[in-house]
This record gives C-alpha cells, structure tokens and sequence, in this order.
C-alpha cells in the first residue's frame, strides 16, 4: 500500500525500472507493459500516477491531485473505471492499495496471527 507520493517513484525512470499504476484504488505493476506505461510510451503519464480519472474520461492525462475521490465522475464513467480495473487485475499483478490521505497500510504478513478469544458461531447458540 502507499500514497500518491510513494507511487510517483514508480514511474519507470528510476534504476530498477519499475512501473506502477494505480487503477480505482489499487495499484498494479504494470512493469511487462513497460513499453506503453513506461517512459516514451503512449500512456506514459499514467506510469507512477493514479490513472483512474484519465482512463474514465478516455484522457491520456493523470491527476496531479494527493488523492482523487472521484466524486465528480458520473455513472458511464464509472462504469468504464470498474472495466479497466478488471482487465488490469486479469493482465498485470495488483500489489496494493492506494491510501487515501490518514489512511494507514494494511499489515499484508503471513504469519498467523493467535486468536486471545474464541469466536462466537450464532450456529452454536441454536444447537444448545
């Protein structure tokens, strides 16, 4: 997870290469796509942007804004949004979320986490 400040360093122009772009809310490494995402390419201001409002309004430009609510978009263009989500989930890895601003990471560890008390079932209070 990150901010749109730590997503700007994903623009492809750094020594690793790496491209991320965020997508209604969720940020994908769209690295293979290099050659359009990337530096030079025709969609290369999306790279390390939230390209959510330019893929709405079918507009090679991102949002500059800390954080785009989105809240002026209108029902077709959400609509578009929620397609490009799903074709970025089906041809690039998602690797987090974009926080909004105060919003905190999430904690993405594989270790089990112990339960201190057990989890009440409303199935076990009809068996009684």
């Amino acid at each position: 997870d990150m901010t749109v400040t730590e997503l700007r360093h994903y623009d492809g122009n750094q020594p690793d290469g790496r491209v991320l772009v965020a997508v209604n809310g969720w940020i994908f490494d769209v690295t293979r796509g290099r050659r359009f995402y990337g530096p030079g390419g025709p969609y290369a201001a999306f790279g390390g942007k939230d390209a959510t409002r330019g893929l709405a309004t079918f507009s090679v430009t991102s949002s500059d804004k800390e954080y785009d609510d989105l809240s002026d978009l209108n029902s077709m263009e959400m609509d578009s949004i929620k397609e490009w989500e799903a074709q970025f989930r089906e041809n690039y890895d998602l690797v987090g979320k974009l926080l909004k601003p105060g919003e905190e990471p999430t904690n993405y560890s594989d270790e089990e986490t112990e339960e201190t008390e057990p989890v009440n079932n409303p199935e076990d209070k009809k068996a009684q």
